[in-house]
Order: structure tokens, then C-alpha cells, then sequence
């Protein structure tokens, strides 16, 4: 009897792991080295990405050593963490740097200094000149600056995080970021989400994509019926959804007013393509859509960098004015990190000075459109309006603009039924 029972507590022993996960590969040998020697059986994983996915999907671990080295680390480590089940998992969260602390402390959690970890032992090789003492942090690590060089070096690095909500929408930014986005993708992804498998079908049935032809009900023939760059449109305007439904955000309402600006955009674009004589009026709206994405995306990843923070300490309009300064320069780099083809970008990263470039008109009414914002809303003049119809080469009189603005209006309803 005692052995059988001894035998039970053995066997279930060896079920249970632990995982060490880090995107430090020299850390995280080291604590799952160290796991080792306390005779703890262990998986190592390089990734947090990964390794949380590991943990979330595989019961038997019972234990996680998660290891933030920095801000990258974080917000991945953050993105997932509401997914793992806490009622058989302990984690551990061991911080390189110490400021990160107070942003993964609560009750869910033990979080660990990795310099108190190691302290002891450092000290006493430092004073023998075997290695250097720790560097106490120097700097502000919450600046303006700092988060752009974070922001900037996610782009490069591709490896884009983003707190939104839904697995749906975590999949499409997934697959956005690792060029995977081929119809049958998409196709995979509407079988699991039944609001993008019936928006897709809206959108292709409308007046906008489907011209003279009948109404289909099938998503393939729909993809193919819009085409790839429109598709990808419609998957980042369903990402915006899904962080402007993410209300614990700190930009969360500033985000709210970039995606209703970027609505009006496409739709003024979409009116104002009869003045340019383009005639892909569909992609003109896609283009305006698309207009403050890089905007939305520095909010968003502020927002995540900022978590746990005081809205008091740090909205100060420093963040907000380094979003709107840069849109046009971050939302023309992951508009071509996804694959956009030239016409959807090239007007974006022109539309600041209307530089000469081969989509000229598209250019001209994406920046008509930008500046026609203040007018949409007050259906005053403004300065900025009164210049960008001079730099456009257009002169518009005031009751062709409040036409443009009534038909504008109606689009916007429009295609809130489509989009």
C-alpha cells in the first residue's frame, strides 16, 4: 500500500515540468541550469513568444521562470500572460532590468531581481577584477525618444507586438508580420471568426467591389474578387477594431480619434477621386483608411510600454505629438513591410510635402483629404485647407466643398456597413 502510494506521488512528480523561458539564450541557460542542479526537469525556450504558446497549450507545466531583459520582452511577455491558467501555474518572473519590476508585480506573480540573484557572487569577482560591478541605470528610461528607438528598432527587428484583443486579431497581425498572408490564410482565419467571414462577403457583395457582378457567398471568390491589397485594408482596419475595443489602454481615446479620422479620410478620398479623375475609387477609400495607421500603431505600442503607469505622470502631449509627427513615416514603413503594393503606400509618403512621384493624383487627394478634416467638422476655412488647395492645384469654392462634405457624410455610413 505505502509503496503503490509512494509510487503514485513518483509517477505524478515526473509528469509536472517547469519552463524557462527568455529571449537571452545565456540567461535562460542559465536559470535552466540552475533548475537543473535543484533537480527540477525543465524546457528551455529562447522565445517568450513561443514558450508562453508552450505553457498556455501543455498541462503539465506547473511552474514558469519567465525572464524580462527589456521592454520587447515585456510587452510580448504582457500580450500573453491573461492566457495562461493561473489555478495550475506559478510564475516567476525574473527582471534584468530592475525598472521593469513594478510593471510585472501583482499578486498572480513573483517577480525577481535577476541582479539580486546574482549580486553576491558579482561582488566578490568585481573586487577580485574578474568582471565589472553592475552599472547602476542611468537615464529616462520613459522619454519620448527612448520609446521611438524602441518602436523603431520593433520595425526593423519584425517582430511587431501590439495589445490587441482576440485571438482573431492577434492571428491577422501574426500572419501581417511574417508576409503569410496568402488567400488561403485568410480563408483559414474566417472559419474561426465568423465576423471576418461575413465582413469579407459584405465587402466584396457591395457596390464599391462588386460593380456589374452578382453576389457570391463563397470567401475565396471574395478574396479574389478584391484583391490582395484591399484584403490586407480590411485586415488592419479589423486590428484597429480590436485595440480601440482594448478601453485599459493609456491612448485609448486618442486611438478612438485616429481611427474615426482615418474612416472620414478614406471617404473624402473616395468623393474626391472624381476631381483627380481616378478611377479605383475602392482602393482610394483603402488608401485614406490606411492614412493614420502609424499613428495608431505609436499610440498603441506607447500605451504597452506604458502600462502601469499613471495617465497623469505621462500624458503630458509629448507622446501624442511624437504620433502624429511620425504617421507618415511609420505608417509608410509597415504599410510596405506588409507587402502593400506601391500605389497604397507611395501616396502616403508623399502626402506631407506632394513630392513629384508616379501616383501623383492619388497623392493630391490623400493630402486634400488630411486638411479637409477641420472643415468636415466645422465647415470652416482653415489655413491648412486653404494651402493644401493651393499646393493641389485645385480651387474648390465653398459650396462644392459642403457638397463634397454632404456626399462624405454619406459614405461614411456606407461603408460602416461594409468595414
Amino acid at each position: 500500500m505505502h509503496v503503490t502510494f509512494a509510487y503514485k506521488k513518483y509517477k505524478i512528480a515526473r509528469m509536472m515540468k517547469s519552463s524557462v523561458i527568455g529571449s537571452n539564450p545565456r540567461i535562460v541557460s542559465f536559470y535552466s541550469s540552475y533548475m537543473d542542479m535543484l533537480g527540477v526537469v525543465n524546457e528551455a525556450y529562447n522565445s517568450i513568444n513561443v514558450g508562453l504558446k508552450r505553457a498556455i497549450l501543455d498541462k503539465k507545466i506547473t511552474s514558469l521562470i519567465v525572464i524580462i531583459e527589456n521592454r520587447d520582452d515585456l510587452v510580448t511577455y504582457n500580450r500573453l500572460k491573461d492566457l495562461l491558467d493561473e489555478r495550475r501555474m506559478n510564475t516567476f518572473v525574473v527582471c534584468v532590468d530592475e525598472s521593469l519590476m513594478q510593471q510585472v508585480s501583482n499578486s498572480r506573480v513573483i517577480s525577481i531581481s535577476h541582479k539580486s540573484v546574482t549580486l553576491d557572487f558579482s561582488e566578490m569577482l568585481a573586487k577580485s577584477n574578474v568582471c565589472k560591478p553592475y552599472l547602476k541605470e542611468t537615464g529616462n528610461t520613459r522619454s519620448p525618444e527612448k520609446i521611438f528607438e524602441h518602436i523603431k528598432f520593433m520595425l526593423a527587428r519584425g517582430n511587431i507586438t501590439l495589445p490587441v484583443e482576440g485571438e482573431c486579431a492577434v492571428r491577422i497581425l501574426s500572419v501581417l508580420d511574417h508576409d503569410n498572408i496568402t488567400f488561403k490564410a485568410i480563408d483559414g482565419m474566417t472559419k474561426l471568426d465568423p465576423a471576418l467571414h461575413s465582413g469579407i462577403i459584405r465587402m466584396a457583395n457591395s457596390a464599391y467591389f462588386s460593380g456589374s457582378y452578382g453576389n457570391i457567398a463563397d470567401v475565396q471568390k471574395a478574396l479574389v474578387r478584391l484583391g490582395i491589397n484591399n484584403i490586407k485594408a480590411y485586415l488592419v482596419n479589423f486590428i484597429n477594431k480590436s485595440l480601440a475595443a482594448n478601453k485599459n489602454l493609456l491612448y485609448a481615446d486618442e486611438i478612438g480619434e485616429a481611427i474615426k479620422d482615418s474612416q472620414i479620410i478614406g471617404a473624402l478620398c473616395y468623393v474626391m477621386s472624381d476631381f483627380f479623375k481616378v478611377c479605383a475609387k475602392g482602393q482610394m477609400y483603402s488608401v485614406g483608411l490606411l492614412s493614420k495607421i502609424g499613428e495608431i500603431f505609436i499610440l498603441a505600442i506607447i500605451s504597452d510600454y506604458l502600462s502601469g503607469e499613471r495617465p497623469e505622470d505621462v500624458k503630458d502631449g509629448s507622446y501624442r505629438k511624437m504620433a502624429t509627427q511620425n504617421n507618415i513615416l511609420v505608417g509608410g514603413t509597415l504599410m510596405k513591410k506588409w507587402k502593400f503594393s506601391e500605389e497604397f503606400y507611395i501616396p502616403l509618403l508623399f502626402s506631407g510635402t506632394l513630392k513629384e512621384n508616379q501616383f501623383m493624383n492619388e497623392t493630391k487627394i490623400l493630402h486634400l483629404a488630411c486638411n479637409m478634416l477641420v472643415f468636415f467638422r466645422t465647415e470652416q476655412i482653415d489655413d491648412g485647407l486653404k494651402a493644401a488647395l493651393n499646393k493641389t492645384g485645385i480651387q474648390l469654392s465653398e459650396k462644392q466643398l459642403q457638397r463634397i462634405k454632404t456626399e462624405t457624410e454619406i459614405k461614411i455610413k456606407d461603408f460602416a456597413a461594409v468595414y
